[in-house]
């Protein structure tokens, strides 16, 4: 193996990303164990992204306004390895930079690419970005939404560029047209079900303060930041979304499961809150939602 081959495989070994690990362990109950999947979770890295050189994303602008702190959000979109705004996206990328000082705003960079069906953006917003020399994709597709698609062609250009990216964070805000945000849900489980995006890549829906991603079935412990778990209003919740999830057990919640199924028209757990451990543990049966209070996000 040559040098710059273990010097990437080293690398990669102990990068310290958003990326969740995945482990397998047995149960210590003879030659018949199952095996369980287990997941770590740290979203530390996302609050902090912008002074970590060496991590990789992408990130999606929605058509929803930024409600995002002024200076995060600056320099999110300035570290990011991939920038793209989704159809009425770059409408809201720009209302966002006339908030800024004019001197930093025409420095910023512009999009790698704009995708969409283009019936929310401006022609106007368009050829403005097109003059500039972003990377315009039309998706008309009707059967998908721009935020899926623009999953796809996000994916696209990695393999067409030869990038790697290990997270994706999706920004919009988790208000008003409750079919948008339902849509926003139904994308991040098409990108599992369907294999959107690289296997290894993560897919976070950020909607002002707050960060949701999918937990798989099996077993995950999300370490809980110090900004969370100091703040008197920070939530989060488990929501099960087009299934039951017959058994969820927890720790480290104000209210925990034990072993209780979450159904629409039983139980859903939201607006729980945390105990103030380090960690959450969730076991769960089923795939279910994610979300939870990150403070700093809006500058709280």
């Amino acid at each position: 193996m040559s040098n710059g081959i273990l010097s990437r495989n080293i690398r990669k070994m102990v990068q310290y990303n958003l990326r969740n690990t995945f482990y397998d362990y047995q149960n210590h109950c003879g030659t018949s164990c199952s095996t369980i999947k287990c997941w770590k979770w740290d979203i530390t890295p996302v609050i902090l992204m912008h002074n970590k050189p060496s991590l990789r994303y992408a990130v999606l602008i929605l058509n929803r306004p930024i409600s995002q702190e002024e200076a995060f959000m600056k320099n999110f979109w300035e570290k990011a390895t991939l920038r793209i705004t989704v159809d009425g996206g770059a409408l809201r990328w720009d209302q966002f930079l006339t908030r800024l000082p004019e001197e930093i705003s025409n420095k910023m960079k512009i999009p790698d690419l704009i995708t969409g069906d283009f019936d929310s953006i401006t022609e106007e917003t368009l050829q403005k970005y097109k003059k500039k020399g972003c990377k315009v994709v039309h998706t008309p597709d009707q059967d998908y939404t721009d935020f899926t698609k623009a999953l796809k062609e996000l994916n696209n250009h990695c393999q067409e560029h030869t990038i790697e990216v290990d997270n994706v964070i999706a920004i919009g805000q988790a208000s008003g047209r409750l079919d948008q945000i339902l849509g926003n849900i139904q994308t991040l489980y098409l990108a599992e079900k369907q294999h959107l995006l690289h296997p290894e890549t993560k897919l976070y829906l950020m909607s002002g303060d707050s960060l949701s991603w999918l937990l798989e079935p099996g077993n995950h412990i999300i370490s809980i930041p110090e900004e969370t778990r100091k703040h008197n209003r920070a939530w989060c919740s488990l929501v099960p979304i087009g299934e039951t999830c017959h058994s969820v057990t927890t720790s480290g919640l104000m209210w925990n499961l034990d072993n209780q199924s979450l159904k629409f028209g039983e139980l859903v757990s939201t607006s729980n809150a945390f105990d103030g451990s380090d960690t959450v543990k969730i076991k769960c049966s089923h795939t279910i939602l994610w979300s939870m209070k990150v403070p700093s996000l809006t500058g709280e």
